[in-house]
């Protein structure tokens, strides 16, 4: 039909001055205004149809105040587009001519004709501000057709998740749906919580309506909706490149924020549908997780579900599921390194080192459950079980009249929230008779970014106790000299990360023996990791370093396995005077 055929051609009349009126607009595309009687004009301040089209842009997106258009159009999508319902009941903002705002009902019915294209024909009534923001005040009618406004999140105006889940599964049903190929995002505000007690909830819901508009405006035409708190959903039915190039495009958005109390990072986590028939609360949590995955790394922004990231979420979920299990059974194994004093070449020392060896899925090393059991705060269960193996194993070599020297134990930060950590090492120690000269422990740097005060004051107290409290791995993320300032330790510990770099750069051997002579000024013994050849070891001699632990002098084992291999290298044990 050509637009000539829209033209009015009837008589009649309609009255004028009233506080409300009739409008038609077009479905689809740009909602293109086609026809709005005399009090609709007026309404918006307006004395012509022509300057009302100006001031609108001829189309129902302008007849809506911008802060209310997401909400409202998808209210009405999900009442009449995605619903069983032909009619729409909404409530929005308006912003007249000279700038006023006022407050409309807005009802709806959406008519198809045979061609395909469909329209909707729209009464909206001026209504009193605070009529407006009662939703209770209305007829028994009105409610009603008002509750088809359930299927939308009340902050942001996106579609909730069970809204969501409906119209993607009724997609997917279609055999339309099943030819596109769908992609489904989740992204995922970090530390939002944090956020919400720094900042006030004010603010909090601000940054969620700003990310939810970047999300519903650059994944135009896909499905977006709000699940809860700070998890946002896309389904989207664009190439692989466009997905990526979108969710690349909102964490930048996001970023570069003028207001820089809402510069934040967003995650994101991506799915490519590869079932023609899946359950969609199943393809949701694919995203999810692979948003999970990557919530902590600080060098990656979103992450895409794959057979991979599938193979080890489920090996995270064994080591969840299985730890108790592994710790009864002694799975857990305790391994040692030894640590050579470098001046005299005897062992002074070892580290004990955790492995699983697990009857189902074999040896698994501390990089594949370590952090998934911190990340599940149940790295407690393996600590308090180290710390009572080695009491153990040191009292099994003094009754074999055996030498003994100190062992190391880690501790991760957590056990300081999750457990009494320092009386499970005291009162294990004294129940099998190790003397605290015998039992040294290590904490990572990284360990004391978290609840400092507290870790700082155990530390105190068992430094006082007698033991000797390492600080471990440092250099190897964002290490700080101040660290060393502000805290008591008998030994720095070095990371590896130096010594590969040594290998390549002869900058790192100056930078290495600058920290050592520093350390040593400090009352700190420098122990340095990763040696792994006689040159590493050479340097370290003329360094002036005091400890030395690698390959070099053997890997970690069992304890029988590796007092045999040092005893073979010819390696002693020093005495404790």
């Amino acid at each position: 039909m050509e637009d000539k055929l829209y033209q009015m051609r009837t008589g009649g009349q309609i009255p004028t001055g009233l506080p409300g009126g009739f409008f038609i607009y077009e479905a689809d595309g740009d909602e293109k205004i086609l026809y709005a009687e005399m009090n609709i004009v007026n309404m918006y301040g307006c004395e012509t149809y022509d300057e009302f089209l100006a001031h609108v842009g001829g189309s129902f997106k302008g007849m809506v105040h911008p802060d209310d258009l997401m909400r409202i159009e998808n209210q009405i999508n999900a009442q009449t587009i995605y619903g069983e319902k032909r009619h729409d009941y909404v409530r929005y903002r308006i912003t007249t001519k000279s700038g006023d705002i006022r407050y409309v009902e807005d009802f709806g019915h959406i008519l198809h004709r045979k061609d395909g294209r469909s329209f909707y024909y729209v009464f909206i009534v001026d209504v009193d501000k605070n009529e407006f923001y009662n939703s209770s005040n209305n007829s028994f009618a009105e409610a009603e057709i008002l509750s088809g406004a359930q299927d939308t999140d009340p902050l942001t105006g996106l579609f909730n998740m069970s809204f969501f889940y409906q119209k993607i599964q009724n997609m997917l049903q279609s055999p339309y749906g099943r030819r596109q190929d769908l992609s489904f995002v989740q992204f995922d505000i970090p530390n939002f919580k944090l956020y919400n007690e720094r900042h006030g909830f004010k603010l909090g819901d601000e940054l969620l309506c700003d990310l939810a508009r970047t999300i519903n405006d650059t994944f135009e035409g896909a499905t977006v909706a709000r699940f809860s708190d700070d998890h946002f959903f896309v389904c989207d039915t664009v190439s692989r490149e466009e997905v990526i190039a979108r969710v690349e495009e909102v964490y930048k958005r996001m970023l570069l924020s003028e207001d820089v109390n809402k510069k934040v990072r967003v995650k994101a986590g991506i799915y490519f549908l590869d079932d023609r028939y899946p359950e969609v609360g199943l393809a949701c949590d694919h995203a999810r997780l692979a948003c999970n995955s990557v919530k902590n790394r600080h060098d990656v922004n979103y992450c895409i579900y794959d057979e991979m990231l599938r193979d080890r979420l489920r090996r995270q979920q064994y080591v969840v599921d299985h730890i108790e299990e592994a710790v009864e059974k002694e799975y857990i194994k305790v391994y040692y390194q030894p640590v050579i004093r470098v001046k005299t070449g005897k062992i002074c020392g070892y580290e004990a080192l955790v492995r699983w060896e697990d009857p189902n899925i074999g040896l698994l090393l501390p990089s594949e459950f370590v952090e998934t059991l911190e990340q599940f705060h149940l790295i407690h269960i393996v600590d308090r079980f180290v710390v009572k193996k080695v009491c153990l194993d040191y009292k099994a070599l003094v009754d074999a009249g055996e030498p003994v020297v100190p062992v190391s134990i880690n501790i991760s930060r957590l056990d300081f929230e999750l457990c009494d950590i320092f009386g499970i090492i005291e009162n294990t120690r004294e129940e099998y008779g190790m003397p605290i000269n015998m039992l040294d422990i290590e904490i990572t740097e990284s360990a004391l970014n978290d609840n400092v005060g507290y870790i700082k004051s155990e530390c105190e107290k068992m430094r006082k106790k007698g033991y000797q409290i390492w600080l471990d791995d440092f250099g190897s993320g964002y290490s700080s000299l101040n660290t060393i300032a502000e805290y008591d330790f008998d030994v720095l510990k070095l990371d590896l990360i130096f010594l590969k770099s040594f290998d390549r750069n002869p900058k790192t051997g100056t930078l290495m023996s600058y920290i050592m002579e520093g350390a040593k000024g400090m009352s700190l013994q420098p122990l340095c990791e990763g040696v792994e050849t006689e040159q590493h070891y050479e340097f370290l001699k003329k360094a002036g370093c005091e400890r030395a632990q690698g390959f070099f002098f053997g890997k970690p084992m069992p304890m029988e396995e590796t007092r045999a291999f040092t005893r073979n290298k010819g390696l002693e044990w020093e005495t404790k005077n």
